[in-house]
């Protein structure tokens, strides 16, 4: 039988201590599970409690960007909240045991979690759960040597993959035309503009309404790009811009702000099964949350890395013959730039320092997302 009743059991009356005890914290692990990022903030998830047990799902229909091909986006998503579940789990005193993907008949079961209570844990990256993306200019500081060696030893704690980072300019420069070409081809194919532009929420009153996809404030857009940016949700007029650079004048913007950063990461695992993209999506709440805790601002970049793989894996519909010419190209600078022979490329990322940002993406409650 479902237990629902674990988030409202501050009013149940004549439960033993122990097990309203257990209510709270799965109700706490939750909360922090769902704090995780997701693409355009589509918050793929639902799940089911049955006693000290969680089930994760995916919900496909949330996320249908040409961008996550196979669900692969989704899948790093659900990486990183079942990281946030590890954490959180380890903090409250519970030990897990974690079943990835356990049913081949249902893929849409992402991970059953059954807790097990236990002595708390020293979790350093708990208190850092209410990380942000942060879409500002950064300064133009460099990272400590200890900033650089925890960013980087955070990944090896789980032993499935790696972060790499390059920050001298000329490293930086052909990575941030990778950056550039993925926001350049967000406005010339007409899926990824149109998905984009259905997760917009444009007031704070629209974002509060749906609880999910970006509030405009999270763009950090200049006043003047605001009034372009809504001329730009106009597929025809784009059409039109575009035949006059205007696409490219998106993706300058993007590499300025890419070249902003102290450095310029990405976040690796050795294949490209469900598994290695949950676990490359745990790598990448691990190496956030740990900027978060050093103090440094955070902005993930992913969608042209899933678009590299699925053009790699044969699969090129949707795109025209040019955009994957251009996108092959990427993939090899990207390679050369991060000294990569294999891996697949889960994420890439800018971090550095900057002030904090404008709004943050909301989430839906949990009673939306608990069945």
């Amino acid at each position: 039988m479902v237990r629902k009743d674990i988030f409202y059991c501050e009013a149940c009356q004549g439960q033993e201590g122990a097990l309203m005890t257990e209510q709270r914290a799965i109700k706490d692990i939750l909360e922090s599970a769902i704090l995780a990022p997701s693409g355009d903030n589509c918050q793929p998830w639902r799940f089911t409690v049955y006693g000290n047990r969680i089930d994760i799902f995916n919900l496909p229909e949330k996320d249908t960007s040409l961008f996550n091909f196979r669900q692969r986006a989704s899948l790093v998503a659900h990486g990183a909240l079942i990281e946030n579940i590890q954490i959180a789990s380890s903090a409250l005193g519970y030990k897990t045991k974690l079943s990835i993907l356990p049913d081949r008949a249902n893929p849409n079961l992402i991970a059953t979690v059954e807790l097990e209570e236990s002595k708390a844990g020293e979790e350093p990256l708990y208190p850092f759960k209410q990380r942000l993306t942060n879409r500002k200019l950064y300064k133009p500081l460099p990272l400590s040597e200890k900033q650089r060696q925890e960013l980087v030893s955070s990944a090896k704690t789980l032993g499935a993959g790696e972060v790499r980072l390059v920050e001298s300019e000329g490293e930086k420069r052909a990575v941030a035309k990778v950056i550039g070409l993925n926001d350049r081809l967000v406005f010339e194919n007409r899926h990824l503009h149109a998905f984009l532009f259905e997760q917009i929420r444009w007031s704070d009153a629209e974002a509060r309404e749906t609880l999910d996809g970006l509030d405009i404030r999270t763009l950090e857009l200049a006043p003047l790009d605001a009034m372009a940016f809504r001329m730009f949700r106009y597929w025809s007029l784009m059409q039109k811009l575009n035949k006059i650079g205007v696409s490219h004048i998106i993706g300058r913007q993007a590499e300025k702000l890419a070249l902003s950063a102290s450095v310029l990461g990405v976040v690796t695992v050795g294949g490209a099964t469900d598994a290695d993209y949950l676990g490359g999506g745990r790598l990448v709440q691990r190496v956030w949350l740990e900027a978060t805790r050093n103090g440094l601002s955070f902005q993930p970049m992913t969608g042209i890395t899933l678009l590299m793989q699925k053009i790699e894996e044969g699969e090129v519909e949707n795109l025209s013959p040019e955009q994957v010419t251009v996108i092959r190209k990427a993939r090899k600078e990207l390679n050369a730039a991060f000294a990569l022979a294999g891996n697949t490329v889960v994420m890439m990322f800018r971090i550095g320092h900057c002030a904090s940002p404008s709004a943050r993406s909301l989430r839906l409650p949990l009673d939306k997302v608990v069945r």
